[in-house]
């Protein structure tokens, strides 16, 4: 074998590796590549989902997963269950409102002469929140924060703590039994415990 040959061997055979790393490389890259957009896709999936139950469970100043105040019951069928809360003040009849997937995010009592329409909305779930960003666990700071206006009641049987801004109430985790009360009466780190609509 003369010297040009082996220089040809040799430079086929180095031809032959480098194109054999490439490949192997541009698999890896492949793979590593089709791994970071599936990662991608599941990321955006679940993105995708809680924005979708963000938006389904807004809280509106007149209604709540597509239910308002003053309007027949027998509209809801299917997200509605019916059931008793028991307060101090006695036992009343409720239906429970259900979110898409069946959990109970709220409830209101009825009312009206045949007790057919809905009463005031009541939001139990914290991951609902008004078109504001405001959600049951925030504090009365936050609240007074965005509100500075907003109005405080109490309730002379339960001692019940309310504040209100426009339609909407902020049930607060504090009991006063004077009706009129001041913002400053109440403790800023006081929690939202629950959200009304009238």
């Amino acid at each position: 074998m003369n010297f040009k040959n082996l220089n040809y061997y040799l430079l086929l055979i180095l031809s032959i590796g480098i194109f054999s790393c490439n490949t192997a490389q541009k698999k890896e890259d492949t793979q590593q590549d089709e791994t970071t957009e599936n990662q991608t896709e599941q990321v955006n999936e679940t993105l995708t989902e809680e924005t979708k139950q963000e938006n389904e469970l807004t809280i509106y100043q007149n209604s709540f997963l597509g239910i308002s105040t003053d309007t027949k019951i027998s509209d809801y069928e299917g997200k509605l269950e019916k059931d008793v809360l028991q307060t101090g003040e006695g036992d009343f009849d409720i239906y429970n409102i259900k979110d898409s997937e069946g959990n109970v995010v709220g409830y209101f009592s009825p009312f009206g002469e045949m007790e057919d329409s809905v009463g005031i909305i009541t939001v139990t779930s914290e991951l609902a929140q008004t078109e504001d960003g405001i959600k049951i666990g925030d504090s009365f700071k936050t609240l007074l924060e965005k509100y500075p206006n907003l109005e405080v009641f109490g309730s002379e049987i339960e001692g019940y703590t309310q504040a209100t801004v426009g339609r909407l109430g902020y049930r607060l985790d504090e009991q006063h039994y004077n009706y009129e009360l001041k913002p400053s009466d109440i403790k800023s780190e006081t929690k939202i415990i629950e959200i009304t609509i009238r």
